[in-house]
């Protein structure tokens, strides 16, 4: 698990979530043990894109807040009403917003890739 904290949360090779540390990703793996399961995907080397990025959008609807077995969430829908929440305000972090699908695959795909690199598993980038 600590490969994907450390990748997925930022490293050198990676972006970081703005306002989402480690400490953050941590105690959600911690109140979320099913998202273990979720996030195995990462350490699979055969896994596809398709998997890696339905896993991190998984993991990323739990971080920003929303639960998907409660509630039907995907991260456009979260970031549009978190979006309408905070222009509503008189001060509002647009950078707080949850990343887009498209953002968010890509940035499960990069960190797939450093996670498979560290386990010494040479994947093509492209």
């Amino acid at each position: 698990m600590i490969l994907f904290i450390h990748a997925f949360s930022g490293c050198d090779t990676t972006s970081a979530l703005f306002g989402h540390g480690k400490t953050k990703f941590c105690s959600l793996l911690e109140k979320n043990r099913h998202l273990e399961e979720k996030i195995q995907v990462f350490f699979n080397s055969e896994a596809t894109n398709d998997q890696v990025a339905k896993a991190g959008e998984t993991f990323l609807i739990h971080l920003y807040g929303c639960n998907p077995r409660t509630s039907a969430c995907d991260l456009n829908h979260l970031h549009y009403t978190l979006f309408t929440q905070s222009a509503t305000k008189a001060r509002s972090t647009l950078a707080r917003l949850p990343p887009t699908v498209d953002a968010a695959r890509f940035h499960a795909l990069r960190s797939y890739l450093q996670i498979q690199k560290w386990l010494g598993h040479e994947k093509n980038p492209l």
